[in-house]
């Protein structure tokens, strides 16, 4: 079965968005039997290699790893931010070695004020290659990750068209269920009672061949399973597609349950339609 991991962030309605989540995350893993932890950047209190070392003893002594390592993105920044970004994840990338962490997550970027699509996919598209340039030779993976937000891409035509113009080995992608224009958590903001789109499922069949990572959203909107995303509808097509790699639970709550108790149950319902 499918590797699973929990997304360290998922814990930031309890401790905020600090060290603590990584621990929570990693406690949470080591009792409900799954792979490991995935972290992002801003969890972390440095990038001084001792710090590095230290964490991530303390993450495998307890018999689970760290997946991946995101970097944060400000989505409602200009295109002119991205030199920041790409000098963010140059220091991260020389850095996450002494995690023993073997890949960094990047979103694209969003179109804001009168940015057009079109500009900002070819602003990503030279953030990407720049950040894979400084990638080459050190073993580290880049995954693209498709968001909206209003960002690039944030459709299954725009992930393929990125993916196959950069055409590099040293790329990967991570498909996000929720994060696909049509899903109603997308932007932040919904209803207890929104649903996603089909569009969010034809992308989702249309990227699922490409996938190396999966980043599976549950929000919880309302008592019971998760209802904003369908995911036997999800898992059907992922195996269809033949995707065996790792999924990592991410929980954005939109309504009252809290992580400590969402998460074992998004793991459970996950793993019993993995099954």
């Amino acid at each position: 079965m499918n590797p699973i991991y929990l997304q360290a962030l998922s814990f930031q309605d309890v401790h905020g968005p600090n060290e603590d989540c990584i621990y929570a995350a990693a406690d949470m893993a080591v009792e409900l039997g799954i792979a490991g932890i995935d972290i992002e950047d801003r969890l972390l209190k440095s990038y001084e290699p001792h710090y590095l070392q230290a964490l991530a003893h303390q993450i495998e002594s307890r018999g689970i790893r760290i997946g991946y390592c995101g970097l944060i993105v400000d989505f409602n920044a200009p295109i002119s931010s991205i030199p920041d970004e790409i000098n963010r994840a140059k220091l991260l990338l020389d850095a996450i070695p002494y995690l023993g962490v073997e890949s960094i997550r990047i979103p694209g970027n969003g179109v804001v004020g009168r940015q057009s699509t079109e500009g900002t996919f070819n602003a990503v598209r030279s953030k990407f290659q720049q950040v894979l340039d400084h990638a080459e030779g050190s073993g580290v993976t880049v995954y693209l990750h498709n968001h909206n937000h209003g960002s690039v891409p944030s459709t299954g035509e725009q992930v393929l068209r990125l993916v196959n113009e950069l055409n590099n080995p040293g790329l990967s992608y991570v498909l996000d269920t929720g994060q696909f224009q049509g899903s109603p958590g997308a932007s932040g903001e919904g209803s207890p009672s929104n649903i996603a789109q089909d569009e969010l499922y034809e992308s989702i069949d249309m990227c699922a061949p490409i996938a190396s990572m999966v980043r599976a959203k549950f929000y919880f909107a309302q008592s019971g399973p998760e209802r904003w995303l369908d995911y036997a509808r999800i898992v059907t097509s992922l195996k269809k597609s033949g995707f065996d790699g790792p999924i990592s639970i991410v929980y954005e709550p939109k309504g009252t349950v809290p992580s400590t108790d969402a998460l074992p149950l998004a793991v459970r319902d996950l793993t019993d339609l993995l099954r």
